[in-house]
């Protein structure tokens, strides 16, 4: 019976190389992925991020601009009670409000939870 040494020691050499391959490959996967989800947090946080006042008003100028295209204004108010922007969409001709984001009723809901809550729990953490 005869062993090949060279033939086993290539083929070990090969093995080698492709578990080596294996692992390299792994890890480039795990960094992509680890990007992947580091980006997607900045994403995140930046959505969650508030923006100036003065880029808040900017939008609104491109906002209303592009509406004052169709026979439509926005009208933006700061509910300062709730903290939200409360959106007023109102016919140009009879000046009469056709919707409104988020509605009365929500914000009226809003602040009475906002109220209720106050009365349970006096101070904030």
């Amino acid at each position: 019976m005869e062993l090949d040494i060279q033939n086993l020691s290539n083929n070990a050499a090969r093995m080698e190389t492709i578990r080596r391959n294996s692992e390299a490959a792994q890890a480039m996967k795990a960094k992509a992925k680890a990007q992947r989800i580091a980006e997607e947090q900045s994403k995140k946080e930046a959505a969650a991020a508030p923006i100036s006042e003065k880029d808040a008003e900017g939008y609104l100028k491109d906002i209303l601009r592009m509406t004052s295209l169709f026979d439509r204004k926005l009208k933006f108010i700061l509910n300062r009670d709730l903290g939200t922007i409360v959106v007023k969409v109102v016919d140009r001709q009879t000046d009469k409000v056709i919707k409104e984001i988020p509605p009365e009723e929500l914000q009226r809901l809003h602040r009475r939870m906002k109220e209720a809550i106050g009365l349970l729990i006096d101070e904030e953490i």
